[in-house]
């Protein structure tokens, strides 16, 4: 998968209501440091997220500038999708 843009959903950047359903929908449990989102494309053109359990590295990937392979067990789930993390959303899912 090409990341496109990495961002992270945490108690600190999302709502509360907004973080919980996150992570209902990605059926991981709701921790104090929260996920890195990797949002990007498969070969194919279909989007993809792959969720990251290490906030800090997410965070190293967003400054990196692109172009860093990321291990594949580094992610603790994968959606086929972009959640939808604007403030403005009526559900991370829409």
């Amino acid at each position: 998968m090409q990341i496109d843009f990495v961002r992270l959903a945490t108690p600190d950047t999302m709502t509360r209501d907004a973080y919980r359903e996150l992570c209902w929908g990605l059926n991981l449990p709701e921790t104090s440091a929260g996920y890195g989102l990797l949002c990007g494309h498969h070969t194919d053109g279909r989007l993809g997220t792959a969720v990251l359990d290490d906030v800090e590295y997410a965070r190293l990937l967003a400054q990196s500038g692109g172009g860093v392979v990321v291990p594949a067990e580094k992610a603790v789930a994968r959606i086929d999708d972009w959640p939808d993390l604007r403030p403005s959303a009526a559900s991370v899912w829409d």
